[in-house]
């Protein structure tokens, strides 16, 4: 998992942990890929950092093959509440706004380092756009 991901990711869960809505421990992470892709091998990775990061006070077990919800699913079962995580491709939102498609661009990025710096010019539209919603 790429740092900066993961410092946010963290970011985020130790934010949680912290609030006053927030005092489970234990969250479920839903994700429809099966459990060799390297897709969960990241989740499970990012999910066995934060544990180490929290001290333990935060576990969070990964879900994978679909075997919680179901890809199209995930999206609705964070926002909802019925998970406390999940992992979706935005791109395949783009029909709820054109800005979750931009990544998905055919050609829009050809390398790594174009991917980063199309990340980096993204976010900050995104997460305004996000934070309008909630």
């Amino acid at each position: 998992m790429q740092t900066s991901t993961f410092k946010a990711a963290l970011t985020v869960a130790l934010a949680a942990l912290t609030g006053a809505g927030w005092s489970q421990t234990k969250w479920d992470l839903a994700s429809a890929y099966p459990g060799a892709n390297f897709h969960t091998e990241n989740l499970v990775q990012f999910a066995g950092d934060v544990e180490k990061a929290t001290g333990g006070q935060l576990k969070i077990t990964v879900h994978s093959g679909a075997s919680l919800y179901k890809a199209p699913e995930i999206k609705r079962a964070v926002q909802s509440g019925q998970t406390q995580a999940g992992e979706v491709l935005l791109a395949n939102f783009e029909n709820e706004s054109p800005l979750f498609g931009v990544d998905g661009v055919p050609f829009l990025a050809t390398s790594y380092k174009n991917a980063k710096s199309l990340y980096d010019a993204q976010k900050p539209v995104l997460q305004r756009y996000l934070e309008n919603r909630a």
